[in-house]
């Protein structure tokens, strides 16, 4: 499906691109839940940011095709200071966060909303994106990961309305022609074999199904990430051209 969304936006059918809003959204780590590496910053290096924002961050700029050129309104919050360490009376000071929020702005002019986080309750592994353009809309969630909805703002106004896209047929959707029959779904373990799938593909000098991430993709979702702490910090708007 985000795979799908790629093209679509590569090929024009949403339009020049508005606005974007993604979210990681867990709720795992509520005040129940012990002491562990997870909250240890010098174990972990981030919470939800790092762990939930880098996946949002790294989807949206491919999907987009587009650069996130700023970053600002950036919040980080702990909520839980202190866990309950396993075996022992003691507790564990929780040392990164639980949930980050930003605000950001793309190359082509399009802003957009982050937003990752650990306790957020009713969504258990909700990672997703909705984007807006001039002629249409499109937006995934992963709890849904064989579904794409497409809101093409082109027809009548009458018939406008979101539509689902099952992206399980072969000759029309990425990866599925290795797959089974039209609309029998795959599942989250079936993606890692498409990325094995591809990296095999260059190694054998053919190209990918999709173009796969890079060093260069995951030194720009790092950039990213540490641009936004910063602003949360400073609460200031920091340029990305600030940040190496």
């Amino acid at each position: 499906a985000v795979a799908l969304a790629h093209k679509l936006v590569k090929s024009g059918k949403i339009g020049k691109i508005r606005r974007v809003r993604a979210s990681y959204l867990q709720e795992w780590a509520d005040e129940s839940i012990p002491f562990a590496w997870r909250f240890e910053k010098k174990q972990a290096g981030s919470g939800a940011h790092g762990d939930l924002n880098a996946h949002i961050i790294d989807m949206t700029r491919f999907v987009t095709g587009e650069e996130i050129t700023e970053i600002f309104g950036a919040v980080a919050e702990t909520f839980v200071k202190q866990r309950n360490i396993p075996g022992s009376r003691k507790k564990g000071k929780v040392t990164v966060d639980d949930a980050v929020m930003f605000l950001a702005r793309f190359s082509g002019g399009a802003i957009a909303s982050f937003d990752a986080a650990r306790q957020a309750t009713g969504n258990q592994n909700r990672n997703g994106f909705e984007i807006n353009g001039t002629k249409g809309a499109i937006k995934f969630d992963f709890e849904r990961m064989n579904e794409l909805e497409y809101y093409d703002a082109t027809n009548d106004r009458a018939v406008q309305g979101w539509t689902t896209i099952m992206c399980t047929h072969a000759a029309d959707h990425p990866y599925v022609e290795a797959w089974w029959p039209d609309a029998h779904i795959i599942g989250y373990e079936h993606t890692f074999t498409n990325q094995a799938s591809d990296i095999l593909r260059v190694l054998s000098g053919k190209k990918p199904i999709i173009p796969i991430p890079d060093f260069a993709d995951a030194y720009e979702t790092q950039r990213v990430l540490e641009a936004a702490l910063i602003s949360a910090k400073q609460k200031c708007a920091i340029p990305m051209s600030k940040v190496k």
